[in-house]
């Protein structure tokens, strides 16, 4: 009876760890979980953007707001629409600039953090479109999903595209329709999602979504990218050389954990944490 009194004390505390919120925007409304700062409240607040598979509740992201807000960092995870490609990018950025004006009531800085697929559209969010002021930053753990940069992704997803773009010619971008998703880095290989062409084109076209590669050189906000030291696709990729293209400022860093493309996610709250001690 004792052990399960301590297991279940133990289930509540993890259910009650972290408090629960809507947001709702024009074409997309999700939850967004809040990981509250335990002690010594920064000024900073972190959203932490999920990549394919299990969305906001992955273990790994879970793991990284828990340690965050653990460091004085109130953390936000919300359920992005790239999870099951429910709403185009255009809608998260303005599903993103929602949440920092709900969370940011105090004129606390944000940054916006993102893992694997997310990554490329935290920078996105933060370079291709225009943020509040308030958001001071960027934090790039190990991504994925670079279009421009992966062959693969490209071939996998061609015939996609190519039908994608047929049925937005023929008047037909709002239907649902099956696509092709390519997801290696979680064993998943090649996935069949349905969702609209024009959703579709808006994160996987390569003339229809936003250039990883150009964009990065276009950064003005402060950067840290972290890469896990067995995570093959940073090196098949080189991704220490691709941050070296990008917009140089004084407190852009690259950072190297353990772990590979998935495992690293929580020891990259590290370097992360370090990091955010300069916008205090």
């Amino acid at each position: 009876m004792k052990k399960f009194l301590v297991g279940l004390l133990f289930f509540v505390h993890i259910i009650a760890h972290a408090d629960t919120f809507t947001i709702s925007v024009p074409g997309y409304d999700a939850k967004v979980d809040e990981y509250k700062a335990k002690v010594d409240k920064r000024d900073v607040i972190v959203i932490t953007l999920h990549g394919k598979e299990k969305g906001r509740k992955h273990e790994g992201n879970i793991a990284f707001a828990r340690k965050l807000a653990k460091k004085g960092y109130t953390t936000y995870a919300p359920q992005m629409p790239w999870y099951d490609y429910s709403a185009p990018l255009s809608t998260a950025y303005i599903f993103l600039d929602a949440l920092v004006k709900k969370v940011a009531v105090n004129g606390e800085k944000v940054v916006v953090a993102g893992h694997s697929q997310g990554a490329p559209y935290a920078l996105f969010y933060t370079t291709d479109h225009k943020p509040p002021e308030l958001v001071a930053g960027c934090v790039l753990l190990a991504p994925g999903h670079l279009i421009h940069r992966s062959p693969k992704i490209q071939r996998a997803t061609a015939d996609s595209v190519a039908h994608a773009k047929q049925l937005v010619n023929e008047g037909k971008g709002n239907e649902k329709h099956k696509f092709s998703d390519f997801n290696k880095g979680g064993n998943i290989g090649y996935k069949t999602i349905i969702t609209s062409p024009s959703i579709y084109l808006s994160y996987f076209g390569l003339d229809t979504s936003p250039n990883f590669l150009r964009v990065i050189t276009q950064a003005s906000l402060p950067l840290l990218w972290v890469d896990g030291k067995d995570d093959k696709l940073a090196k098949r990729m080189d991704y220490e050389e691709i941050y070296s293209t990008a917009h140089e400022h004084p407190q852009n860093q690259y950072s190297i954990v353990r772990g590979d493309h998935v495992s690293m996610w929580k020891p990259a709250a590290t370097p992360v944490i370090e990091w955010l001690h300069q916008f205090e």
